[in-house]
């Protein structure tokens, strides 16, 4: 089981080809130790994929999670890939989960400094 992102890209690089890279996961970066936009920042070149939903496990802005540094790293390092919710709390039905997260990752985007 990898548990970190570090140990993510040991496994990129030791594969050694430029078509496997590995992906940020806001929930599964919960026992990360340093901040998460640092290690976006760090491992940058390595992320082609980025899943973004509450720590929890919640859908985007059911919780208290900042995604501002993230996406501001991600901004300022150029990200042009895919960014996706990720949700395991189908509670509220799916058109909620869904607009609730779009409005929320939007104000947050809105906020971001150039």
């Amino acid at each position: 089981m990898i548990q970190t992102l570090e140990e993510a890209v040991g496994i990129v690089r030791e594969i050694d080809s430029p078509g496997v890279r590995t992906m940020f996961d806001v929930h599964n970066a919960i026992n990360e130790i340093e901040p998460h936009a640092a290690l976006v920042n760090r491992y940058f070149e390595y992320i082609r994929h980025v899943h973004v939903n509450e720590l929890d496990g919640k859908h985007c802005g059911a919780g208290t999670y900042d995604f501002k540094p993230v996406f501001e790293a991600l901004q300022r390092r150029g990200y042009g890939g895919w960014i996706s919710l990720e949700a395991f709390d189908f509670s509220y039905g799916a058109e909620r989960l869904i607009e609730d997260s779009l409005r929320h990752l939007e104000r947050e985007s809105q906020q971001l400094t150039s």
